[in-house]
């Protein structure tokens, strides 16, 4: 949406974006920089972490509290003349790591394993409504920035005090921009990082099969010498391991260069 707005002839857009944490946010300060450069309209909320403040430098920087609602929500809106899209969206409070994968170790990083739920549209109403709102929080936390939002405000026509009647129904959806390639490269860059997500998940629970079996079948050994007892163990274990119902071992010698078994039994 960023690379829309730099690509665009749009004149000075209203631009909002809010991050979770300064992480996230440091990810892409380069591009807010160069969205400066077009528009005096660029807003950046974030909850610090540690150098991220309230500061009007290159555009707007708003610090929420981490207690915020904001916390758990993440929000990029843009608003121009001829063009308004948005997306906003909160957390989901179930991780989908812990749901579909239970055996996973605990110390993995699970930034990339978080989910969204959400909205993304280029309906102007709703564009207009989420700018809104996020414009009241930011006066929470800038009241000294009232004038420049209510110019915002005013230009954009933004917020109940203004007729937002004369966008007219037919073409709420109306853009000078073709808004079709950014689409197509949004679904598949979601569809191949959700197919690599759910790859790296399924070779680390793997991996993490492997090592209860290794685990198991190494206590088996330390807790008795009886050569018996440990090819219980590991027969066991290795049956789980690969979801069978037979699980032999077979004992070859140096010089077999294959074997017959029996299975009947």
């Amino acid at each position: 949406m960023e690379d829309q707005v730099l690509a665009a002839t749009m004149e000075q857009p209203l631009v909002i974006a809010s991050f979770q944490r300064e992480r996230f946010y440091r990810q892409e300060a380069h591009r807010y920089q160069r969205l400066a450069q077009i528009s005096n309209q660029i807003y950046v909320l974030s909850a610090p972490e540690t150098d991220f403040s309230n500061s009007s430098e290159h555009y707007e920087k708003v610090a929420f509290q981490p207690k915020d609602a904001l916390a758990q929500e993440w929000h990029l809106v843009v608003i121009a003349f001829n063009y308004a899209t948005c997306l906003v969206c909160r957390e989901y409070p179930t991780s989908i790591v812990k749901k579909d994968f239970p055996e996973l170790i605990p110390s993995i990083d699970m930034d990339t394993a978080r989910r969204f739920e959400g909205i993304w549209t280029a309906e102007r109403g709703v564009s207009l409504k989420a700018a809104d709102l996020l414009l009241e929080k930011i006066l929470i936390y800038r009241p000294e920035l009232a004038s420049k939002i209510e110019q915002a405000r005013q230009r954009f026509r933004i917020g109940d005090n203004y007729n937002q009647k004369i966008v007219d129904e037919t073409n709420e959806y109306a853009c000078d921009i073709d808004t079709n390639p950014f689409v197509q490269r949004l679904v598949t860059y979601l569809q191949a990082s959700q197919y690599k997500l759910h790859k790296a998940y399924r070779s680390i629970a793997a991996q993490a099969r492997k090592e209860r079996l290794v685990n198991s079948i190494s206590t088996a050994i330390r807790r008795s010498l009886n050569p018996r007892e440990v090819l219980e163990v590991a027969v066991q274990e290795l049956g789980q391991n690969l979801a069978v119902s037979r699980c032999l071992i077979y004992r070859a010698q140096a010089a077999d260069t294959n074997t017959t078994m029996n299975t009947s039994i």
